[in-house]
């Protein structure tokens, strides 16, 4: 007897969250029923994978007609649900949690199918204690969830500590490498625009790019550089934080000529650009799972800086591609970043240690994932 159909759910897909995406279901065997948001923006998928492209809600401007456009979204899906039978349902994130854990009760009670819950971070990322708002709910979906993905050990530990989900519920499936898309052509058409806006003769560029949310500490990287004349007052040292900001106060950089801060989205092309030109990406995040930046920035081959916390140092336990730091310590911040920039040689060193950057790109393969993801669909 076939194997009945696999229905995987993500209301977010769209920038890396479509790349993810894209990359497991292309490693993905037998019918699959991919139900998304209409602003998915990567590369075709596979013919076996069906795309339902049913999610707008976050094109609509009030967020009370938000919430109609998701409730009407899962509407609809619930009778597809009752058409397709699915074998399993892979769900990716929560939008509105008290609903979500609802309908997949309901769901799972009327077509008896299997609910695989991929945990990218145990709680959302919420400013302050409001991160504990949606606990309850979380909760819930752990509890109903046969089988939960986390990206690293420590997620898993956490998860289990904070909630205390069964061992065998939790299965450790590593985030996949996130290959950024670009046009060659409109890169090399922008390329000269790119370095006159950003870069200058024998200068060191740090950068940290795309949303800044307050969990990824940039705030912190930026009092830093404030307080440090070394930084602040040297013009050969740059520091980029280009992308869209979601709350953080950086009003510390306001009148530091060599910190550029640039609040919009970032295109493609400019990202590749200013990765590939980046001698340090600095990642001081305060608390995180797993980063997609991170994922894109081993792509590139980026030497990068990175604070202990969640799952962000795992690939430096593979092969040294940058340095490690305590989380929230601007002490050790201050003090790594000034040795980089006196030691280039280190630099060049990991950047060029092309065998050491293979090593771990062949780690988080998305052939390893698929093949791992698909045992657990089996096994359920």
């Amino acid at each position: 007897m076939p194997m009945k159909p696999i229905v995987y759910i993500d209301p977010q897909s769209y920038k890396n969250l479509a790349i993810y995406d894209h990359s497991l279901l292309s490693n993905l065997e037998g019918k699959i029923h991919y139900l998304c948001s209409t602003n998915y923006d990567y590369l075709p998928l596979p013919p076996e994978v069906e795309q339902h492209k049913i999610f707008c809600y976050n094109n609509k401007k009030s967020n009370l007609v938000k919430v109609i456009s998701y409730l009407w979204s899962y509407f609809r899906i619930f009778f597809m649900l009752l058409k397709w039978q699915p074998q399993v349902i892979h769900l990716q994130w929560l939008r509105l949690p008290t609903f979500d854990v609802l309908f997949m009760k309901l769901t799972k009670r009327v077509t008896g199918c299997k609910i695989v819950f991929t945990a990218h971070n145990i709680l959302p990322h919420k400013k302050g204690d409001s991160t504990f708002d949606f606990k309850e709910d979380y909760r819930k979906m752990y509890q109903l969830a046969d089988a939960v993905i986390v990206h690293t050990q420590s997620t898993k530990t956490e998860l289990q500590s904070t909630f205390n989900i069964a061992e065998g519920k939790v299965h450790v499936i590593n985030h996949g490498l996130l290959n950024i898309t670009y046009d060659p052509i409109l890169l090399k058409q922008q390329e000269k625009q790119f370095n006159d806006h950003y870069m200058t003769e024998n200068c060191f560029i740090f950068s940290a790019l795309g949303f800044q949310y307050d969990y990824k500490g940039v705030d912190l990287l930026v009092e830093m550089w404030k307080n440090t004349p070394e930084f602040r007052d040297n013009t050969h040292y740059k520091l980029l934080l280009i992308g869209k900001n979601r709350g953080v106060d950086l009003s510390a950089a306001d009148g530091i000529e060599n910190i550029i801060v640039e609040d919009r989205e970032v295109s493609d092309e400019e990202f590749y650009y200013l990765l590939t030109h980046t001698d340090v990406y600095v990642m001081p995040y305060k608390r995180i799972s797993q980063s997609g930046a991170l994922m894109s920035t081993i792509t590139t081959g980026t030497p990068m800086l990175v604070t202990e916390t969640g799952g962000l140092t795992e690939p430096f336990e593979i092969a040294q591609i940058g340095w490690t730091i305590p989380a929230n310590d601007t002490s050790a911040l201050r003090e790594k970043m000034l040795w980089l920039v006196k030691h280039p040689e280190e630099i060049n060193k990991v950047r060029d240690n092309h065998e050491a950057w293979e090593k771990v790109r062949n780690h988080y393969s998305w052939e390893n994932i698929g093949r791992q993801t698909l045992l657990l669909y089996h096994h359920l």
